[in-house]
């Protein structure tokens, strides 16, 4: 009977409602899972999978994923941060391409994000646990963050959804850093979900995360022991800081030079950086998140996008946080957490606001790293963090009302029900001419009151006393759940696997279309057709996702092997932007030259009813050209300004101080013959040629450092010609050239993770030995 009683405790005790922080986001995403359906909206479609799937074809051809031909005439791609491709979970997505190719890595794109959202809640759950909190509070708490706007609307942003999972966790092993900062367990934790988080791909959470672990460990630190502990505790962590850099300098090194190289080497205009500032009526959807309407719905009318805003967290919660932080005064134990973590969430709110405020603009011109980043809103995830953690404390702190408290509470019940009879009466009135948006009002107020009520009859049945465990009141509690369920419901919509077909037979006319060129879409258009069209921001059913493959917007045509002179990448190499903004001012004439060079066959124009290409399949220039060239410059600004004032059909300029290249490119016109291009893979590309003169070979792929040129086995010198693409001298003879990619970036990040990961590894094996020799004896642990 005992034994029964036991056994009946521990299946009660795993059966809490801490499990809710697993089960919820994979109901949640469970209309595009469990439907056999994938995500699409946005981000998926055009970079994640994209990336991912011509990744797969590399590593099937037996190379690294080092470089993409398919878009912007060559660019990185493992170099590119937000690929992700060594980070571990985007290795499921690999292996998934492996079983079933690219709708099964399509469709395994729902599980992975509900499981980072899981990781987020559970991690959070234990951040909460370690600071001495109950379960009900680790669910509360988990739930409002891993459930929260911030992370369900952003989902779909698949770099964002892995990277802010490990927030909680890196928290809370700077927590027990701050606590032990002597102990070598306690940084290699910390250097362990630091780098998960680094290769997770998303730089700016990851700054934000950074900053925001700093001031909490420094928080954690003093309380412990003041400023000795706390110089312990820097030193602590800035050496976790050193081996995660290490862990994950197989990403960062390569990322490091990509951005020195790209269009993001200096920093952004502050226009560009404020871009997505908080809107600040958005603030009233902290109570009401559909008060502005909402994309799943196909009525969000709010300002820029639903999800850059996006900062519920439910209403208990945000009550519950909001209490504490009016209450902390009286707290005498837990008041300077409180404290902190309401100074947290001010400085959160101040910067996210942008452009609304002159802070932003202070902080961009005077403190380095807000020039790095646009979108300021996104630091608020500090204030979700802050106020989930609130939320918890709020949780154990919650005590039945008594007194002048109960009058208040049962007033509460009323004017809650109050404001949901209005509501619902409101949603059958015709909205008024002329009030944009009445209708989301009246729905947004009715989703409140009814959470406000519930809220407010819990509040009655709350405990009389620390201590007191009522299961039913608790599991009521966890009906949060509900409401942050119904908030997020349809913001990461599904589209037939038909979507992500390998070789459907419709794209035959457009491979045929383009042939061996390149596809090119002018800005205006690109835009108008990404979102006013395909991707709108106030609906998501506003088009059928199949129009979206057909497309070939940037980088869709990756999927089928269709090269594009676009390119959606975050980073792309200067020259090339350089290039890209010359090409949209020039006249219409020069425009078709620069086409031409190229290599563009399919031209995308904005049709009245659909879109079209324009096809001329005469007029562009082949990929491999011998070319003389008229001059030799020193930089690739006077480059491109040769090339934006001449017609450069027959004639090339090169970047070159030495003198033997002047003296080369001083010889007489060449013929302007085409080569036969072939690519072994996607970093190796082969030009057989016969040169009985000898000459200059341009190759129409983009300039980067880290191509080396071979011809016949000996290297030759691969300078920047026309200041955007790739050429090189040879002498007269017949040769195999070669063309590689070979960054000594990536090979130098291999070597130090390696070494780094081998390290911990061995590390920890040595831990294991030590905890098992002190267990049992010499003997019995080596036996």
């Amino acid at each position: 009977m005992k034994r029964l009683i036991e056994l009946k405790r521990k299946l009660s005790a795993r059966a809490g409602p801490r499990w809710l922080l697993v089960l919820a986001p994979f109901v949640l995403l469970a209309p595009v899972w469990l439907a056999g359906k994938a995500l699409y909206w946005g981000t998926p479609s055009t970079q994640f999978i994209p990336w991912w799937w011509q990744a797969w074809q590399t590593i099937r051809a037996g190379g690294w994923p080092l470089w993409n031909p398919l878009v912007g005439m060559g660019a990185p791609l493992l170099a590119n941060y937000q690929s992700a491709l060594f980070y571990p979970p985007t290795w499921i997505y690999l292996s998934l391409a492996a079983l079933g190719g690219l709708q099964l890595m399509a469709w395994g794109q729902a599980i992975v994000v509900a499981l980072h959202l899981a990781w987020a809640g559970w991690g959070m759950g234990l951040l909460i646990k370690r600071l001495g909190k109950s379960e009900l509070a680790q669910t509360v708490g988990g739930l409002a963050f891993s459930l929260s706007g911030f992370l369900v609307a952003r989902a779909h942003f698949l770099s964002i959804n892995a990277a802010v999972a490990w927030l909680p966790w890196i928290l809370l092993a700077a927590f027990n850093l701050a606590r032990e900062p002597r102990r070598a367990g306690s940084i290699l934790l910390l250097a362990l979900v630091l780098a998960m988080q680094w290769l997770a791909g998303h730089a700016q959470l990851a700054w934000y995360t950074l900053l925001l672990a700093i001031m909490w460990t420094a928080f954690w630190a003093w309380s412990a022991g003041r400023g000795r502990h706390l110089w312990r505790a820097a030193l602590a962590f800035a050496a976790a800081g050193l081996l995660a850099f290490a862990l994950s300098a197989v990403q960062l090194i390569p990322t490091a030079e990509y951005l020195l190289n790209s269009q993001r080497a200096a920093q952004v205009d502050f226009t560009q950086a404020a871009t997505y500032s908080f809107w600040p009526w958005r603030l009233l959807t902290a109570l009401a998140p559909n008060f502005f309407g909402n994309p799943a719905a196909g009525n969000y009318w709010g300002y820029g996008n639903y999800w850059e805003d996006a900062i519920y967290i439910g209403i208990l919660p945000l009550l519950l946080a909001i209490g504490m932080l009016i209450t902390a005064r009286k707290r005498e134990k837990e008041r300077s957490l409180l404290l902190f973590l309401g100074v947290i969430g001010a400085i959160s709110f101040l910067i996210a606001l942008g452009s609304n405020t002159p802070i932003f603009e202070w902080l961009f011109r005077n403190v380095p790293s807000f020039a790095l980043f646009q979108s300021p809103t996104r630091i608020s995830i500090w204030l979700v963090f802050a106020f989930a953690l609130l939320a918890a404390i709020g949780v154990d702190a919650w005590r039945r009302p008594v007194g002048r408290a109960l009058y208040w509470s049962r007033l509460a019940v009323a004017a809650a029900a109050a404001i949901t009879i209005l509501a619902a009466a409101g949603t059958w009135l015709q909205a008024p001419d002329g009030i944009a948006g009445a209708d989301t009002f009246a729905w947004g107020a009715l989703s409140m009151g009814i959470v406000l009520v519930g809220a407010a009859i819990l509040n009655l049945r709350a405990p009389r006393r620390r201590g007191f465990k009522d299961q039913r009141w608790g599991w009521l509690i966890c009906l949060l759940a509900v409401d942050l369920l119904y908030a997020g419901w349809g913001l990461n919509p599904g589209a037939s696997l038909d979507l992500y077909n390998e070789d459907p037979s419709s794209q035959a006319e457009l491979r045929q279309a383009v042939g061996v060129g390149r596809t090119y879409f002018f800005a205006n258009d690109e835009y108008a057709l990404k979102y006013e069209r395909l991707f709108r921001f106030d609906a998501f059913a506003s088009v059928d996702p199949s129009e979206i493959r057909s497309s070939l917007l940037p980088n869709i045509g990756m999927l089928d092997g269709i090269p594009s002179a676009n390119n959606f990448d975050p980073l792309v190499p200067a020259r090339y932007q350089d290039w890209m903004d010359v090409l949209q001012a020039v006249s219409p004439i020069d425009q078709a030259l620069m086409l031409q060079r190229m290599g563009v066959t399919w031209v995308a124009l904005h049709g009245l009813e659909r879109w079209e290409g324009l096809i001329d399949k005469g007029q562009f220039a082949p990929r491999a050209r011998w070319l003389s060239c008229s001059d030799v410059v020193a930089t690739p600004q006077e480059a491109l300004d040769f090339v934006a004032s001449e017609d450069t059909s027959s004639v090339m300029v090169i970047e070159a101080i030495d003198a033997n290249a002047e003296r080369l490119c001083r010889l007489p016109s060449l013929s302007g013959a085409a080569a036969l291009v072939s690519r072994p893979s996607a970093n190796h590309v082969v030009v057989p040629i016969d040169s009985p003169t000898g000459g200059w070979l341009m190759l129409s792929d983009t300039w980067y450092p880290g191509w080396r040129a071979f011809a016949n086995g000996q290297e030759l010198t691969v300078y920047p010609a026309d200041s955007l693409f790739r050429a090189v001298y040879l002498q007269p003879g017949t040769y195999t050239l070669e063309f590689v990619y070979q960054p000594l970036s990536f090979e130098l990040g291999l070597v130090i993770s390696a070494a780094a990961w081998l390290s911990v590894g061995l590390f920890w094996l040595w831990i294991k030995s030590r905890g098992k020799l002190r267990h049992g004896g010499q003997t019995h642990a080596i036996l």
